[in-house]
């Protein structure tokens, strides 16, 4: 019984210590304003809530009427738009997209691609692309 008791705190020890560990590994926090009355544009939002396990992500809808950037509020119907309100910095399509998964655990494993020096156009037009069809496309 008493090795049980010990390989259960060990196990309590070592969850804790991961759960440090991907908090520190996330970005955050952001508020990302996005387009609620896109269906394509809410499911995505809904996955990436389920991801968000440490709440690093403030959501708003494109009809909040609190304090937001009015470049942000400018931009909405083109492109998610990620708000860091530490520096004050928007962020726009696949940096945007890069920034939100920076926040969920092990994102920057996938995170990185998007801001490879290079690619970072071919995934602005991708954005641009999904964008301009996301009223079509069905996930």
């Amino acid at each position: 019984m008493g090795a049980f008791f010990i390989i259960h705190y060990l196990l309590l020890f070592n969850m804790n210590i991961v759960r440090k560990l991907m908090i520190k590994t996330t970005s955050g926090p952001f508020w990302v304003m996005y387009d609620n009355e896109c269906s394509f544009c809410y499911r995505i939002t809904k996955r990436f809530k389920r991801l968000d396990k440490f709440d690093k992500i403030q959501w708003i809808d494109k009809n909040w009427a609190g304090d937001f950037p009015s470049e942000g509020r400018k931009r909405i119907e083109d492109t998610v738009v990620v708000y860091n309100p530490a520096d004050n910095k928007l962020y726009y399509k696949s940096e945007a997209v890069a920034k939100v998964m920076l926040c969920v655990p092990f994102g920057f494993l996938f995170a990185w691609f998007l801001r490879v020096p290079g690619l970072i156009y071919f995934f602005d037009w991708l954005y641009d692309k999904v964008s301009k069809n996301r009223n079509r496309i069905n996930l």
